[in-house]
């Protein structure tokens, strides 16, 4: 008997359910080692967090500069892992859906979608599992064809999986990136204490900025609401800045001490009054 025919009648003899049960398996420990990865994601930022702090504290705005920097690439790790792990989290429970009740025609597709673009996010963070996934991408597409899931339009059935793929994985982001605010505290501003000491040079024309704020029953200001929208942590921060400097700042200025470039100041400077946090006169 030929090889080919050996692989023929290795695969044509397992079960679909149990094909599906060993999908799960494979899927579950890739979890499991998202997992893993975020918590120590969690505890390297954690250790750069610290030396940020006590470098602002020595007034050492280099190295807490440095540290901050490497604060955020971390974060940006945290984030891809952990909005993968909440993809594949989805994944799971649709599978475990399709092994009890059956229906892989119309649900495998949109699992197949999800598990080939979170492959694609997380090969440059975890490789390993970026290959094992594509290894269950390749296990769901030949359950997908054994099963006639691919039969008929073929293009509105690619377009409708993609679709619900992407809404999924950006749900998963989403809800990453609260995630993200409740278990990563936010950066101190680099240089903020050596530059409220220096006297101000009239470098280049200030942008008053009146932060918007409310007085409760005791005559305390206090900050308004969020709103019902997600803040991504830069506009915490550029509004801090705005604070620490008296709602007056120079777009140079800015773009050095929080190191990110003058347009994205500007567009933060823009949601921040979008959101009704800051007027700019």
């Amino acid at each position: 008997m030929s090889l080919f025919k050996r692989l023929e009648d290795r695969v044509h003899t397992i079960p679909l359910k149990e094909r599906i049960e060993q999908a799960l398996f494979r899927l579950n420990t890739q979890k499991a080692k998202l997992e893993q990865t975020s918590m120590r994601l969690q505890q390297r930022d954690k250790e750069m967090f610290q030396r940020t702090v006590g470098a602002e504290l020595s007034k050492d705005s280099s190295h807490a500069r440095l540290y901050a920097n490497e604060c955020a690439e971390i974060r940006k790790m945290a984030h891809i892992v952990l909005s993968s792990e909440l993809a594949l989290e989805r994944v799971i429970l649709r599978l475990q859906t399709i092994e009890e009740f059956g229906d892989i025609m119309t649900q495998i597709a949109p699992v197949i979608g999800i598990v080939r673009e979170t492959r694609g996010r997380i090969a440059g963070v975890i490789p390993e599992v970026a290959n094992e996934l594509g290894e269950v991408n390749d296990m769901l597409s030949d359950m997908s064809l054994e099963s006639g899931g691919v039969e008929g339009d073929q293009n509105y059935e690619i377009q409708s999986s993609g679709g619900e793929a992407k809404k999924v994985l950006e749900e998963s982001g989403l809800i990453a990136e609260q995630q993200m605010k409740e278990r990563f505290p936010e950066l101190p501003v680099p240089g903020a204490r050596e530059s409220q000491q220096q006297p101000k040079t009239a470098v280049e024309p200030k942008v008053p900025v009146a932060v918007a704020v409310a007085v409760s029953e005791a005559g305390v200001e206090a900050e308004i609401p969020r709103s019902s929208t997600l803040q991504r942590p830069f506009e915490d921060r550029l509004l801090e800045y705005i604070k620490s400097r008296n709602g007056e700042i120079s777009i140079s200025n800015c773009s050095t001490d929080l190191s990110v470039g003058a347009d994205e100041i500007k567009r933060g400077l823009e949601r921040l009054r979008g959101d009704g946090k800051i007027v700019i006169e």
